[in-house]
């Protein structure tokens, strides 16, 4: 799976569990998901439980704390880099 394809499953995930509306202009996929209010602190364990099942990794603290981990496309490299690991 390529880092686009992660980005893909998790745009989906984020649009549809978080209910953000297909017409909202601001939303993307390189936009700060948790200081524009899309994810809040619940969201990111639901985040991060969604992660883990879908795509087998943990992420690890620094990955968590970094600003990488603050968009989709941040968390897609993420996720690519930690399953191009194992």
């Amino acid at each position: 799976m390529t880092v686009a394809q992660i980005g893909d499953r998790l745009e989906e995930f984020v649009r549809t569990q978080f209910r953000v509306s297909p017409s909202d202009a601001r939303f993307s996929r390189s936009q700060r998901l948790f200081d524009m209010g899309y994810i809040d602190s619940v969201g990111v364990v639901e985040l991060l439980a969604f992660l883990t099942e879908e795509f087998k990794v943990t992420l690890p603290d620094e990955a968590l704390m970094s600003d990488e981990f603050s968009t989709i496309d941040g968390i897609a490299a993420i996720v690519g880099r930690l399953r191009a690991a194992v």
